[in-house]
């Protein structure tokens, strides 16, 4: 039973470096793709053509 317990653990214990590293990378990108996303429905409400005064 300790054998099928360790050979589960093992891809687990693979796992978590890459779980850390992708969570380190989404807490980088969220920043910029919240401007982007910012940008994007600024440029999507302004009048075409421009604002008119």
């Amino acid at each position: 039973m300790f054998r099928y317990a360790f050979l589960a653990a093992r891809p687990a214990v693979a796992a978590a470096p890459k779980a850390a590293v992708n969570d380190a990378v989404a807490e980088a990108v969220a920043p910029a793709a919240a401007a982007v996303l910012a940008a994007a429905f600024t440029a999507a409400a302004a009048p075409i053509g421009g604002a008119r005064s």
